[in-house]
């Protein structure tokens, strides 16, 4: 059975990979151009419609999926590491929760991944490609954001101790695989987008992943850890 078979990739440097990347860029400017001489309250403020965005962005895609008669309890449920930080997103928005904060910086790593080799999951339509596009880029700003502009600031060790805690959902996760059959963070089924760092077959691509996500998790401590010296 193949798990993948609704998902649509988009090939490097595709006319579609280009609007989607494009898409990422212009929200960097609008989200940061347009609060970079706004005060705390006004930065607060921002980050409440983005965490709008994204929560409006989540209901109307389960709204679309239940209004066409595609949704599926193998796809739509939120449990890919995206959707979590999807959540964890607006959270940190809302509440500006230190923990909220670290978990969605290492967390937003692997969405960079989305955008450099996309993988979508819920399929190929206009309306998957502009979700997907939303849902993934506002956590990689939201977490920029929450650095630049709330000022907020990972704590030492913080991409080891949340590495930690993320074993801890990958039972869970693969149980619900088991039960529904599905793919939720890949963890039954390599992904079909050809990523450089995912390498060898189920179950040893999981190891590779690993190592990759803690490299991951290490780089962006220091990159924030960067950004809040030079901000």
């Amino acid at each position: 059975m193949d798990r993948n078979a609704l998902h649509k990739m988009l090939d490097i440097g595709s006319t579609p990979w280009i609007y989607l990347n494009a898409g990422l860029i212009i929200g960097f400017v609008v989200f940061f151009v347009s609060s970079w001489k706004l005060d705390e309250r006004g930065r607060v403020i921002v980050g409440y419609i983005m965490a709008a965005i994204l929560a409006a962005n989540f209901i109307v895609n389960q709204v679309f999926a239940v209004a066409t008669h595609t949704w599926d309890k193998a796809v739509h449920l939120p449990f890919h590491l995206c959707s979590f930080s999807e959540m964890l997103a607006m959270i940190l928005l809302v509440y500006r929760k230190q923990w909220s904060y670290e978990f969605l910086i290492y967390w937003s790593s692997g969405a960079i991944h989305s955008f450099l080799t996309p993988e979508i999951t819920e399929g190929g339509g206009l309306y998957n490609f502009w979700e997907y596009g939303i849902a993934h880029g506002m956590v990689i700003i939201a977490a920029f954001y929450a650095t630049f502009r709330l000022k907020m600031v990972p704590s030492k060790r913080s991409w080891l101790k949340i590495f930690g805690y993320s074993q801890l959902i990958l039972p869970v996760i693969g149980f619900i695989n088991w039960l529904l059959e599905s793919n939720y963070m890949f963890l039954c089924q390599r992904p079909s987008a050809n990523n450089p760092m995912i390498f060898g077959a189920w179950p040893w691509y999981i190891i590779g992943l690993e190592v990759v996500v803690l490299v991951h998790f290490y780089a962006f401590y220091w990159i924030h850890r960067t950004l809040v010296r030079t901000n």
